[in-house]
């Protein structure tokens, strides 16, 4: 076994855990935080790259990762079903929202009349 494997690997397992860590903030919904934990997964991506190449360089045997792979790949899709979810609800939030803003915007424009009905002076 290469150092380059298990480097890939380790940084696998980093992946996955900044995955479920990503999957936490969806549920307590702080989606504030989501940014800097998906450029991290994005760093780690790129130190796979650099790690995957020496290793097929190598023509080592990679059959020890489909294991933490497969969890990886679980993971985002369950974070990508989560975050889909969440869009659709804040589309429906917004077409409400569109919809009040445009009968207000609707009945607002109306002029208020002046008189009563019952001013005989008129």
């Amino acid at each position: 076994m290469s150092n380059d494997l298990d480097n890939l690997e380790l940084t696998y397992k980093k992946i996955y855990e900044v995955s479920v860590q990503i999957a936490q903030l969806i549920d307590r919904k702080i989606y504030s935080e989501l940014v800097t934990y998906l450029n991290r997964k994005e760093q780690l991506f790129k130190e796979v790259e650099k790690y995957l190449k020496k290793v097929t360089e190598n023509n080592e045997d990679t059959s020890r990762l489909v294991e933490i792979c497969t969890k990886i790949q679980k993971q985002e899709e369950a974070n990508i079903i989560a975050l889909t979810s969440v869009r659709d609800d804040i589309k429906k939030e917004l077409s409400k929202a569109s919809k009040n803003t445009k009968l207000i915007s609707a009945y607002s424009n109306t002029e208020l009349k002046q008189g009563n009905i019952l001013d005989f002076r008129q």
